[in-house]
């Protein structure tokens, strides 16, 4: 009997144009490469040029030592898996360069999850679940405390107030454009 690839080499990603994505990284063995500010500066910049080649629209994201959540619109002149590919491998090779790293450096667990949002329920749960991470991940007591989140950008547009989610967990994280 011929032995199959594993489920995740099998699995089609689902292309939408113009659909918004919310898209999880994780690091290799999930391990804090991106544990400083430096670090965390260079996958933003990664990012920042990564739209140039792959455009796509910014809606919300969170940058966490081992992995990260973006919350983007991507439209049909870009292909989801190309973009994250230039993200994961450029940001690799600057990280190589930045720590003086020679050889093989496995910075990435393979592929990355993403989802299709599906309608206004859906963008909110994983809206608010990006903010709220820092907060599930004992980063933070409060999720502007954690500066690497769009989350005090939308504190200035009034979409949250400074204090939301201190103390508790938010209903739509219980259940489920600007620079990054």
């Amino acid at each position: 009997m011929e032995e199959q690839p594993p489920v995740r080499a099998r699995l089609r990603r689902w292309y939408v144009p113009n659909a918004i994505y919310f898209i999880t990284c994780v690091t290799h063995e999930r391990r804090p490469f991106f544990d400083n500010a430096d670090d965390l500066e260079l996958l933003r910049d990664t990012m920042r040029q990564a739209r140039d080649y792959h455009p796509f629209k910014m809606h919300s994201y969170a940058l966490m030592p081992n992995h990260f959540h973006l919350l983007i619109q991507i439209p049909e002149t870009t292909n989801v898996s190309k973009l994250l590919q230039s993200i994961q491998w450029n940001t690799t090779r600057k990280y190589k360069q930045a720590h003086h790293l020679t050889g093989p450096l496995h910075l990435w667990q393979r592929g990355f999850w993403d989802h299709v949002i599906r309608n206004a329920e859906d963008y909110e749960r994983h809206f608010n679940y990006i903010h709220y991470n820092p907060i599930k991940h004992g980063l933070a007591t409060s999720a502007g405390d954690y500066p690497h989140t769009s989350f005090q950008e939308y504190v200035r547009r009034g979409w949250y107030g400074p204090t939301w989610a201190q103390g508790h967990v938010p209903l739509m994280v219980e259940n489920g454009d600007f620079e990054p």
